[in-house]
């Protein structure tokens, strides 16, 4: 998935749009799509609830002063050509409690009338991730720079864990104690892993087998205002024996 993002799994978001768009929230998209036109950078800016998430392993934008540094890097002519030729009845569906979405989940506002997921990814943003991609390469423990694309980077308040996708649907789990860093032999290494979705709103988990233990990576897309960016579980037999926040995510 190389960092999913809300609403990726359009097809499956295509199957719980509602019929046509409330006319409570058109204006908003009006004014997306007229900011899009005139390309009002500010505009846009204004519009957007931040953090927005951009692929692992970019950085999400945090603020609008980042979004109009950045701008170029996600909305691209192609995009805003999208958005300003957008029919508001047409190509914009209210998709329940996850939002509204814009064609098969390009681009997604909330019912506020704020834009919080971006799905498109510019050539330019392309270009920025495989950059990062050989430079975290070249960082890692030889033992770990074989893989097809990283998923996360997580700091727990023991762990610093990262997850790779190896291809073919399996997933790599490698974790540190903490004040160890990357370049140093990971403490534990889980291999074959896979990927679960939890329902259609973008949440899921990495998990992993070891002997009588299993290690979950819950990854919270649509939580409470207060959620961490996930979470660290550990069972052993089914019963889960540690539990863990995510602190920090790159």
């Amino acid at each position: 998935m190389g960092g999913l993002l809300l609403g990726q799994v359009a097809g499956a978001a295509s199957v719980y749009a509602d019929e046509g768009l409330p006319a409570e929230y058109r204006p908003s998209v009006y004014a997306f799509i007229d900011a899009a036109k005139t390309k009002d950078h500010q505009a846009i800016a204004r519009q957007i609830s931040y953090p927005l998430k951009r692929e692992y392993p970019l950085a999400a934008i945090n603020n609008q002063q980042e979004m109009l540094t950045r701008f170029d890097e996600v909305f691209d002519d192609a995009l805003l050509g999208t958005i300003a030729q957008s029919g508001v009845e047409q190509d914009w569906q209210s998709v329940g409690w996850r939002g509204i979405m814009l064609g098969n989940g390009e681009v997604w506002m909330d019912y506020d009338g704020k834009i919080i997921g971006v799905n498109y990814q510019t050539p330019l943003e392309a270009r920025l991730k495989a950059s990062l991609i050989a430079k975290q390469k070249s960082a890692l423990h030889p033992s770990l720079r074989e893989y097809e694309r990283p998923e996360l980077m997580w700091q727990t308040d023991k762990f610093m864990i990262r997850i790779d996708d190896m291809g073919n649907g399996q997933y790599r789990y490698a974790s540190w104690n903490k004040g160890k860093s990357l370049n140093e032999k990971p403490d534990l290494v889980l291999k074959q892993g896979r990927l679960l979705f939890d329902g259609s709103g973008g949440n899921h988990s990495f998990q992993f087998k070891s002997g009588p233990y299993q290690y979950h990576c819950e990854v919270i897309v649509m939580g409470e205002n207060d959620s961490p960016p996930g979470a660290l579980v550990v069972y052993k037999n089914g019963i889960e024996i540690l539990r863990q926040p995510v602190l920090a995510a790159q």
